[in-house]
């Protein structure tokens, strides 16, 4: 048995009435720095008041979401709205919609940055009754997460430029939701871009829908509850079938939801659908000054809208 001073101390359980040992000590700090870091904080909303406002004289901002497969011609379709300024990541489309007569502004956006200074310049410069026209959601989001993924490398060089980890996946679909939440709280009218995907519901049913990724849908369904009007915007059925190309092709705007594709209009002026022929550059235009009567005459009975008013074949 090795001498007293050379004994290693064992460890000791505490008794009644005496202090806990050094081992002990530890544990209990670490389990306690564990669980303040772990606990929820403390948060206590501000007090406001709210100020009571005229439901038929509140005129808020129209905010329009509009999606469909590439190349159908969403970038042209939205260039035709007055007052535009397009927040672009698609300069080849910009280029359509000036071909087609549009007299939109451009403001570059090759990177996310971009994306977050246009937002801060349009919040400062446009104005009610300018039309805010972000081109696209999609990519935005993508350059979202290939700018997070660069801070992180920048910080951590083994990780990958390519391959989120689970924790990345909630920070690009939170902070994509705030920054679009304050596109829809600027005084600017909006037009936000998107592709369309595939998707299903809790039912397994087949949805067409934004192309926002996040959720199993879930992303998608944040941004598109938050716009007042969302079109589905593609080749119509009729021109796909008998295989049209040129000034031949019809295009059509859905408004209304037609299984398996989303489109709502919250202002019930615009019909089911509208077809855009060749070179039809107005109807965009068209759909804005149906909006913006019908909530100029709240109170008044609403007009039809000048679509037809069937069961479309999109």
């Amino acid at each position: 048995m090795p001498p007293a001073s050379k004994r290693r101390p064992t460890r000791q359980t505490r008794d009644a009435g005496s202090g806990p040992t050094i081992g002990v000590r530890r544990r209990a700090s670490a389990q306690t720095a564990k669980q303040a870091k772990e606990s929820p904080q403390i948060m206590i909303e501000p007090e406001i008041d709210i100020q009571e406002v005229a439901l038929a004289s509140w005129n808020p901002s129209t905010n329009i979401l509009m999606y469909g497969p590439p190349g159908v011609g969403k970038t042209r379709l939205a260039g035709g709205a007055p007052r535009g300024v397009f927040l672009s990541t698609e300069l080849e489309g910009a280029v359509s919609a000036r071909v087609a007569g549009s007299t939109a502004r451009l403001w570059p956006a090759p990177t996310w940055p971009h994306a977050v200074a246009g937002i801060r310049k349009a919040e400062r410069e446009l104005k009610a009754g300018d039309w805010f026209i972000l081109d696209s959601l999609t990519r935005m989001q993508e350059l979202y997460m290939m700018w997070i993924l660069e801070r992180i490398n920048e910080a951590q060089p083994h990780r990958s430029l390519d391959i989120p980890a689970i924790q990345d996946h909630q920070q690009y679909q939170n902070g994509f939701k705030r920054w679009y939440s304050r596109v829809i709280n600027m005084p600017a009218n909006t037009i936000a871009i998107c592709n369309s995907m595939n998707a299903e519901d809790a039912e397994g049913e087949p949805r067409v829908i934004p192309l926002i990724l996040g959720k199993k849908g879930e992303i998608s369904d944040s941004i598109s509850a938050q716009a007042g009007v969302i079109l589905y915007y593609s080749v119509s059925r009729e021109s796909r079938e008998a295989e049209a190309v040129g000034r031949h092709i019809i295009r059509r705007v859905l408004a209304q939801p037609y299984p398996p594709w989303l489109a709502k209009d919250r202002y019930d002026v615009l019909g089911t659908s509208m077809d855009v022929g060749y070179r039809d550059d107005t109807v965009m235009a068209n759909i804005i000054d149906l909006i913006e009567k019908a909530k100029a005459n709240q109170q008044k009975p609403r007009a039809g809208g000048a679509s037809r008013r069937r069961r479309p074949a999109a």
